[in-house]
Protein backbone atom coordinates (compact mmCIF):
# COMPACT_ATOMS: atom_id res chain seq x y z
CA UNK A 1 0.00 0.00 0.00
CA UNK A 2 3.21 2.50 0.53
CA UNK A 3 4.08 1.57 -2.84
CA UNK A 4 0.83 2.59 -4.25
CA UNK A 5 0.95 5.80 -2.05
CA UNK A 6 4.25 6.55 -3.64
CA UNK A 7 2.98 5.63 -7.19
CA UNK A 8 0.29 7.90 -6.75
CA UNK A 9 2.66 10.76 -5.46
CA UNK A 10 4.85 10.39 -8.15
CA UNK A 11 2.07 10.19 -10.51
CA UNK A 12 0.40 13.49 -8.88
CA UNK A 13 3.69 15.31 -9.07
CA UNK A 14 4.12 14.22 -12.62
CA UNK A 15 0.87 15.67 -13.72
CA UNK A 16 1.33 18.71 -11.83
CA UNK A 17 4.88 19.06 -13.56
CA UNK A 18 3.27 18.59 -16.57
CA UNK A 19 0.06 20.87 -16.68
CA UNK A 20 2.54 23.29 -14.97
CA UNK A 21 5.09 22.72 -17.43
CA UNK A 22 1.91 23.54 -20.43
CA UNK A 23 0.57 26.75 -18.55
CA UNK A 24 4.54 27.78 -17.99
CA UNK A 25 5.20 27.17 -21.98
CA UNK A 26 1.95 29.00 -22.89
CA UNK A 27 2.20 31.92 -20.54
CA UNK A 28 5.96 31.96 -22.47
CA UNK A 29 4.49 32.37 -25.59
CA UNK A 30 2.31 34.91 -24.67
CA UNK A 31 4.79 36.86 -22.62
CA UNK A 32 7.23 36.14 -26.37
CA UNK A 33 3.94 37.39 -28.29
CA UNK A 34 3.51 40.69 -25.81
CA UNK A 35 7.13 41.46 -26.30
CA UNK A 36 7.12 41.24 -30.17
CA UNK A 37 3.99 43.53 -30.44
CA UNK A 38 5.68 46.07 -28.45
CA UNK A 39 8.65 45.57 -29.92
CA UNK A 40 7.05 46.23 -33.08
CA UNK A 41 4.47 49.01 -31.75
CA UNK A 42 7.55 50.87 -30.57
CA UNK A 43 9.25 50.15 -34.22
CA UNK A 44 6.30 51.86 -35.52
CA UNK A 45 5.93 54.74 -32.98
CA UNK A 46 9.40 55.71 -33.55
CA UNK A 47 9.65 55.19 -36.84
CA UNK A 48 6.69 57.57 -37.07
CA UNK A 49 8.33 60.05 -35.04
CA UNK A 50 11.35 60.09 -36.76
CA UNK A 51 9.70 60.39 -39.81
CA UNK A 52 7.52 63.61 -38.65
CA UNK A 53 10.74 64.90 -37.27
CA UNK A 54 12.74 64.02 -40.39
CA UNK A 55 8.91 65.66 -41.97
CA UNK A 56 9.75 68.93 -39.84
CA UNK A 57 13.61 69.30 -40.51
CA UNK A 58 12.79 69.25 -44.01
CA UNK A 59 10.31 71.77 -44.20
CA UNK A 60 12.61 74.19 -41.91
CA UNK A 61 15.34 73.12 -44.79
CA UNK A 62 13.48 74.24 -47.39
CA UNK A 63 11.80 77.71 -45.45
CA UNK A 64 15.42 78.16 -44.63
CA UNK A 65 16.50 78.01 -48.55
CA UNK A 66 13.44 79.50 -49.76
CA UNK A 67 14.36 83.01 -47.48
CA UNK A 68 17.98 83.05 -48.13
CA UNK A 69 17.27 82.41 -52.27
CA UNK A 70 15.06 85.27 -51.09
CA UNK A 71 17.23 87.65 -49.57
CA UNK A 72 20.11 86.55 -52.28
CA UNK A 73 17.29 87.68 -54.93
CA UNK A 74 17.09 90.87 -53.40
CA UNK A 75 20.61 91.74 -52.68
CA UNK A 76 21.17 90.75 -56.43
CA UNK A 77 18.34 92.91 -58.03
CA UNK A 78 19.90 96.22 -55.09
CA UNK A 79 23.34 95.47 -56.88
CA UNK A 80 21.97 95.30 -60.51
CA UNK A 81 19.52 98.32 -59.79
CA UNK A 82 23.23 100.30 -58.25
CA UNK A 83 25.05 99.10 -61.77
CA UNK A 84 22.01 100.30 -63.96
CA UNK A 85 22.06 103.43 -62.06
CA UNK A 86 25.89 103.93 -62.60
CA UNK A 87 26.01 103.39 -65.90
CA UNK A 88 23.04 105.30 -67.16
CA UNK A 89 24.54 108.04 -65.17
CA UNK A 90 28.11 107.37 -66.43
CA UNK A 91 26.62 108.06 -70.11
CA UNK A 92 24.62 110.88 -68.85
CA UNK A 93 27.72 112.38 -67.23
CA UNK A 94 29.58 111.89 -70.50
CA UNK A 95 27.04 113.89 -72.40
CA UNK A 96 26.94 116.44 -70.34
CA UNK A 97 30.81 116.95 -70.45
CA UNK A 98 30.29 116.95 -74.60
CA UNK A 99 27.89 119.33 -74.93
CA UNK A 100 29.66 121.68 -72.36
CA UNK A 101 32.60 121.10 -74.31
CA UNK A 102 30.13 122.23 -77.69
CA UNK A 103 29.28 125.21 -75.95
CA UNK A 104 32.42 126.51 -75.93
CA UNK A 105 32.86 126.71 -79.78
CA UNK A 106 31.89 128.50 -82.60
CA UNK A 107 29.15 125.85 -83.65
CA UNK A 108 27.47 126.83 -80.32
CA UNK A 109 26.74 130.64 -80.85
CA UNK A 110 25.32 129.38 -84.99
CA UNK A 111 23.47 126.74 -83.44
CA UNK A 112 22.21 129.85 -81.08
CA UNK A 113 21.85 131.71 -83.75
CA UNK A 114 20.24 129.55 -86.48
CA UNK A 115 17.14 128.63 -84.05
CA UNK A 116 16.86 131.82 -82.75
CA UNK A 117 16.04 133.28 -86.22
CA UNK A 118 13.52 130.49 -87.01
CA UNK A 119 11.72 131.56 -83.86
CA UNK A 120 12.11 135.26 -84.87
CA UNK A 121 10.00 134.58 -88.04
CA UNK A 122 6.83 134.40 -85.59
CA UNK A 123 8.33 136.60 -83.09
CA UNK A 124 6.05 137.53 -80.01
CA UNK A 125 6.22 140.73 -78.39
CA UNK A 126 7.78 141.26 -74.89
CA UNK A 127 9.49 138.01 -75.06
CA UNK A 128 11.91 137.15 -71.91
CA UNK A 129 14.93 135.09 -73.44
CA UNK A 130 16.59 132.26 -70.69
CA UNK A 131 20.19 131.47 -70.43
CA UNK A 132 22.44 129.68 -68.39
CA UNK A 133 24.96 132.61 -66.54
CA UNK A 134 27.79 131.41 -68.12
CA UNK A 135 26.04 132.02 -71.87
CA UNK A 136 25.60 135.76 -70.48
CA UNK A 137 27.78 137.03 -73.05
CA UNK A 138 25.17 135.95 -75.68
CA UNK A 139 21.94 137.63 -74.41
CA UNK A 140 22.01 141.02 -75.54
CA UNK A 141 23.19 139.90 -79.32
CA UNK A 142 20.73 137.00 -79.40
CA UNK A 143 17.89 139.34 -77.98
CA UNK A 144 18.77 142.57 -80.16
CA UNK A 145 18.83 139.72 -83.54
CA UNK A 146 15.24 138.78 -82.26
CA UNK A 147 13.53 142.15 -81.54
CA UNK A 148 10.49 142.89 -80.51
CA UNK A 149 11.12 144.51 -77.28
CA UNK A 150 12.91 140.99 -75.69
CA UNK A 151 15.10 141.27 -73.08
CA UNK A 152 17.41 139.04 -71.64
CA UNK A 153 17.72 137.04 -68.41
CA UNK A 154 20.00 134.68 -66.35
CA UNK A 155 18.20 131.64 -65.48
CA UNK A 156 19.59 129.48 -62.66
CA UNK A 157 17.73 126.22 -63.93
CA UNK A 158 20.05 126.36 -67.00
CA UNK A 159 23.58 125.32 -66.60
CA UNK A 160 24.53 123.09 -69.88
CA UNK A 161 23.47 125.44 -72.92
CA UNK A 162 20.75 126.57 -74.87
CA UNK A 163 17.77 128.85 -74.12
CA UNK A 164 14.08 129.43 -73.21
CA UNK A 165 12.05 131.53 -74.85
CA UNK A 166 9.36 132.95 -72.87
CA UNK A 167 6.11 134.98 -74.55
CA UNK A 168 3.87 135.79 -71.45
CA UNK A 169 1.67 138.07 -73.38
CA UNK A 170 0.66 134.88 -75.35
CA UNK A 171 1.43 132.01 -73.04
CA UNK A 172 3.99 130.79 -75.26
CA UNK A 173 7.12 128.86 -74.13
CA UNK A 174 9.47 127.64 -76.25
CA UNK A 175 12.14 125.35 -74.31
CA UNK A 176 15.37 124.59 -76.56
CA UNK A 177 17.98 124.08 -73.25
CA UNK A 178 19.95 121.23 -73.56
CA UNK A 179 19.37 120.61 -69.94
CA UNK A 180 15.69 119.89 -70.62
CA UNK A 181 16.78 117.68 -73.47
CA UNK A 182 19.33 115.65 -71.67
CA UNK A 183 16.11 114.80 -69.28
CA UNK A 184 14.09 113.98 -71.87
CA UNK A 185 16.68 111.63 -73.40
CA UNK A 186 17.92 110.20 -69.91
CA UNK A 187 13.43 108.84 -69.34
CA UNK A 188 13.95 107.87 -72.86
CA UNK A 189 17.35 105.63 -72.47
CA UNK A 190 15.77 104.56 -69.04
CA UNK A 191 13.13 103.00 -70.80
CA UNK A 192 14.73 101.79 -73.87
CA UNK A 193 18.02 100.77 -72.94
CA UNK A 194 17.25 97.33 -72.15
CA UNK A 195 19.28 97.42 -68.90
CA UNK A 196 16.32 96.55 -66.84
CA UNK A 197 16.17 94.04 -63.83
CA UNK A 198 14.04 90.53 -64.31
Amino acid sequence: MLDEKMKLEEYFKEEIQRVSDIQISGIEREIEQIRKKTIASLEQSAQTEAGMLRETELREKQSEHAIALSRLHEDTNRKLMAKRKELNEAVFDEVKQRMLAYCESEAYKTMLLDKLDKLAEHAQEHAVLHMAKKDERYLKMLCERYGHGCVGEVDASISIGGFLLACEDSGIVIDETFDTAIEEQRSWFYTNSGLFIK
